[in-house]
């Protein structure tokens, strides 16, 4: 029988859902029911996984797929402090027993983990639909530039500007390196500390503070140890003269430096 008449059908059907997680090169799958399942070599682990249906409403709230899993869920460990900086995509396949042809029910990324309960996980996803219906952010005429560092409008090439460092200690969210200490301080403030976890791709996190050997970074380094080979990339203050020292990059400067200090529209009459 195929797909379609099993999905039909009265009694014969005996439907499974397969889910599968993807972050970098690794993938990761899971089925509810009792035993595991083997789909084109593949095999999924039978864990406590559910989610409360697939909607198309075209409302981006309403679409929300909730698969809950066990409080030990491993893509739920990811989201304890800061989510990952890599896109966790997920896919979710139909397929009845005795059939072979798996149907890609629903494609999308998390979104985000709730912890309602100590043993239980809500993983929140949302559709790749939802994602690209997403209003982006209007640039704004600043004194201060607004582009993101390194990103496409800003032209500023990382690696020509990246540090390579090995990591002398790790406390949290503190992390230190001799070749941290050779940079004046506040020159990675701003900027982002990289590292590769193997087939998970490379994890960044933003650094909030830098001085002598010593980073601050944005929430805890999922990976990080003594020893850790790491790469950091220098911050901006987003004014005209640390961009032409520090990037040579004045001519993509985003802001209006001369920007007047007084609104044209605040009510005042001219004259």
């Amino acid at each position: 029988m195929s797909f379609d008449q099993f999905e039909l059908s009265t009694a014969a059907g005996n439907p499974r859902r397969l889910y599968e997680f993807v972050r970098g090169a690794q993938r990761w799958r899971y089925t509810g029911g009792d035993r595991d399942f083997e789909l084109d070599t593949q095999a999924y682990r039978a864990i406590a996984i559910s989610d409360d249906g697939i909607r198309q409403s075209g409302h981006v709230a309403s679409d929300v797929l909730t698969i809950t899993a066990p409080g030990d869920f491993e893509i739920a460990r990811w989201y304890r402090g800061l989510p990952p900086s890599t896109e966790v995509s997920v896919f979710i396949r139909d397929i009845h027993e005795g059939d072979a042809e798996a149907r890609v029910a629903w494609v999308g990324r998390v979104a985000g983990v709730n912890r309602p309960r100590l043993e239980a996980s809500e993983i929140r996803c949302q559709s790749l639909d939802a994602a690209l219906g997403q209003p982006g952010l209007r640039l704004a005429w600043t004194r201060g530039c607004p582009h993101t560092l390194y990103d496409r409008n800003c032209r500023v090439n990382p690696e020509a500007h990246r540090v390579p460092a090995s990591l002398t200690t790790v406390a949290g969210n503190i992390v230190t390196a001799g070749e941290f200490g050779l940079l004046p301080n506040g020159w990675l403030a701003g900027g982002f500390l990289a590292w590769d976890l193997g087939e998970s791709g490379i994890e960044r996190r933003g650094i909030r503070f830098h001085e002598g050997e010593r980073l601050i970074l944005l929430g805890a380094g999922d990976g990080l140890r003594v020893g850790q080979a790491v790469v950091a990339y220098p911050g901006c203050g987003r004014t005209i003269a640390i961009c032409h020292s520090k990037f040579a990059n004045a001519p993509n400067y985003g802001g209006v430096p001369g920007l007047p200090g007084k609104s044209p529209f605040d009510g005042t009459p001219i004259f």
